[in-house]
């Protein structure tokens, strides 16, 4: 490394620098002939991470996906920790954004349960969504419509601001707590019950006394309610002003 290079370090991979720079790379390229894409190998990407895994990705096992050499991938994503911060937006992309005009609650809601979907159909990349801020162009979309959403709707910048935010952060919480483990199958859950309920009661009276309640929401209704909660929460806020 040249003295330039250790006074000049490249940006993080995924930091605003670093996508600061994606975006002036794209609009200076320029398609080839053979026909590979961005949006091809973030497809081939995709059906490796859902099929085998995050740990099975990588540029060759894309590159085998294609049917191309792995070093016909550089031109397009630069390594294989770029390639995770691309595939990450490419997954966001299949969000269905709320249309136009809608009820800012019922937008709103609606929108967290999308992202909540598409998070959940790919497990495998829920982990990244942990390592860094997301910039790139879907998601820029996603933020740009939920913000539209709530000023349209008569909410103060900072508070659009936040309310997006805050409903942002929940469904990503909530769903590395079911993708990490927390969640429950019918049988996980009669297990806790049972766990519950042989407690000594003198020691834990209600987790005793509540041990079918304790093991019996799932994810689903876990979700749904603590969205609920959250916008009763947020429009009670709007109320009182």
């Amino acid at each position: 490394m040249t003295t330039h290079d250790q006074e000049n370090p490249p940006p993080d991979v995924g930091s605003p620098a670093w996508w600061t720079a994606r975006y002036a790379a794209r609009a200076r390229r320029r398609s080839r002939p053979d026909g590979l894409s961005l949006e091809a190998i973030m497809r081939a990407a995709l059906r490796v991470a859902d099929e085998e895994g995050l740990d099975a990705l990588t540029m060759r096992t894309v590159a085998e996906r294609l049917n191309v050499r792995h070093t016909s991938l550089y031109r397009h994503v630069p390594s294989r920790e770029a390639l995770l911060v691309e595939l990450v937006d490419h997954m966001l992309g299949e969000i269905t954004l709320p249309a136009p005009g809608v009820d800012w609650r019922a937008g709103t809601e609606a929108g967290a349960r999308e992202y909540r979907r598409v998070l959940l159909a790919h497990r495998a990349l829920v982990p990244l969504l942990t390592r860094g801020r997301l910039l790139g162009p879907n998601a820029l979309l996603a933020r740009e419509q939920g913000l539209r959403l709530l000023t349209e709707a008569g909410w103060p910048a900072e508070s659009a601001v936040r309310i997006y935010l805050t409903v942002t952060h929940y469904v990503v919480g909530a769903v590395v707590l079911d993708t990490g483990g927390a969640d429950r199958t019918p049988g996980q859950r009669a297990a806790m019950t049972g766990l519950f309920a042989a407690l000594p009661a003198g020691r834990h009276p209600l987790v005793t006394a509540h041990s079918a309640l304790l093991g019996g929401p799932d994810g689903d209704d876990e979700f749904d309610y603590g969205l609920r909660c959250l916008l009763d929460g947020i429009a009670g806020t709007r109320e009182g002003r």
